[in-house]
């Protein structure tokens, strides 16, 4: 395959699967809410590193190990160059955006929520309020993961697919590179607290551009789901 055309059929679209994973905020809403009860608390700022390093691992590992454990399962069923695959991962894609931009998101008498059940947003809230060792932060980062599954399980399957595309030392950067990006926002997040950036400041941003995350997530596996139409199933 010519580079050109490695770069527009396997690193672009790889690109914006990871940018689309990124944009989804149940993780980092999970880490704003420790940061902000971790910082409420006597040693705090130490406490905060360690915690929140301990939870971005949880949630780094559980990405990797169910990357490489779908590309495993699609190279075993030889699943990847299939146009008919592609077609569904393409319809699963839009599917997936349309559900982001009508349902991620909730409104109710409280305000603008995210798509969990309350029980089980209130659950994860007192697990994040009574979070005070290592584990059980690496254990909710996990568990950000697995809880957004639904929606992240659309761009995790496509970038497997691309990924088996290259092979070598590529396909080592390109794992790299789209795990890199996939946990940018929670990095971004570790960086702000370690230079004493005030979490309140991100938190307010964040409850402003609501609307702008959802629909930014939606479109990129919208826009993401056409261009594997045009490259993929249609052999563009």
């Amino acid at each position: 395959m010519e580079i050109s055309n490695e770069i527009m059929q396997i690193w672009l679209p790889l690109v914006v699967a990871g940018l689309a994973q990124a944009s989804f905020s149940l993780g980092v809403s999970m880490l704003t809410l420790l940061s902000g009860h971790l910082l409420a608390a006597p040693e705090s700022t130490r406490r905060l590193h360690r915690l929140s390093l301990a939870y971005i691992v949880g949630s780094l590992l559980t990405i990797t190990t169910l990357l490489l454990a779908l590309m495993y399962l699609l190279d075993w069923f030889s699943m990847t160059s299939g146009e008919q695959f592609w077609a569904i991962l393409t319809g699963a894609s839009v599917g997936v955006g349309l559900c982001v931009i009508l349902f991620y998101y909730r409104r109710d008498k409280k305000g603008t929520r995210l798509w969990l059940p309350r029980p089980m947003a209130e659950y994860l809230y007192m697990r994040i309020k009574n979070t005070r060792r290592a584990f059980e932060a690496f254990v909710l980062g996990i568990g950000a993961i697995v809880a957004e599954l639904i929606f992240i399980a659309a761009p995790l399957i496509i970038a497997a697919n691309l990924l088996l595309e290259l092979t070598g030392w590529a396909q080592i950067i390109a794992v790299k590179l789209y795990l890199l990006i996939a946990i940018s926002p929670l990095i971004i997040l570790f960086i702000s607290n370690f230079r004493g950036r005030k979490i309140s400041k991100f938190q307010s941003w964040r409850e402003r551009q609501k609307r702008f995350l959802q629909i930014a997530a939606g479109a990129l596996l919208i826009i993401l789901g056409f261009y594997l139409l045009t490259y993929k199933s249609l052999g563009g």
